[in-house]
């Protein structure tokens, strides 16, 4: 999809639907967590020509599901997940604490044409 200010809506609408048949909990982490790495794409991977898109992917593993948000890369070399140690008045850089808290694993690797992939896994197992 194109990066524009529907997107972060898009990516959620396609989740939603893909999930539609999964357990509450289940789809509204994922809800949340492609919220996120949507917006991480959209505030801090730089656009362009050929550059103004971001892909989401679905899969079902045994035991979890896995979301994948797909950008072209941004310059840095080495991928980063890393959530931040945040103060109680900063506004911003509580993404990827969401998506660690929400999932049981998660993680971001580049491909070999460059792009950033940032996948979370989500159990499916509810206690």
């Amino acid at each position: 999809m194109r990066r524009n200010d529907k997107t972060s809506w898009q990516a959620r609408q396609a989740t939603g639907l893909w999930l539609t048949d999964s357990h509450p909990t289940v789809r509204s982490d994922a809800l949340q967590i492609v919220s996120e790495l949507v917006a991480n794409v959209i505030q801090h991977v730089p656009g362009g020509r050929r550059r103004d898109w971001v892909k989401v992917r679905l899969g079902f593993g045994d035991g979890f599901v896995r979301l994948e948000v797909i950008d072209p890369g941004a310059p840095e070399e080495e991928p980063c997940f890393v959530p931040r140690q945040l103060g109680p008045m900063e506004e911003s850089g509580r993404g990827l604490g969401i998506v660690a808290r929400l999932s049981a694993e998660c993680g971001t690797h580049v491909t070999e044409e460059g792009h950033r992939v940032v996948w979370a896994d989500i159990a499916t197992s509810m206690p």
